[in-house]
């Protein structure tokens, strides 16, 4: 991206470009181009590995996280920008609830912008 300089200074620095820092740590805390086997330990994947296993109060339950994935957007960005919505994608986990029988289950929990 070109950058105007108006002012009688000279530049003496190369200003970085911001929003591509930003956005490529964002594209590394979700981790959305690495299938869900091959991720690594950090950003969005570390949170959810934190935050489970959820056990109940006595031990006999326990939800197990499996993996997540960001399906694809629901709406182009110039639709977004007409609809006043958050370009996003749907998020959904994997989960396993631990009893006698475990279930698995898929659960959306939301959009994600993007």
């Amino acid at each position: 991206m070109d950058v105007k300089q108006f002012g009688k200074a000279q530049e003496l620095l190369a200003v970085p470009d911001l929003i591509e820092i930003q956005t490529r740590s964002y594209e590394d805390f979700l981790q959305s181009r690495v299938t869900p086997e091959k991720r690594d330990d950090k950003g969005l994947e570390a949170l959810l590995r934190e935050i489970f296993p959820i056990e109940s109060y006595d031990g006999k339950y326990s939800l197990e996280y499996i993996k997540y994935e960001l399906g694809k957007p629901l709406y182009t960005i110039d639709q977004c920008r007409q609809l006043r919505l958050t370009y996003g994608r749907p998020f959904r986990i994997w989960v396993r609830l631990n009893k006698e029988q475990p279930i698995e289950e898929e659960v959306y929990l939301g959009e994600l912008p993007i």
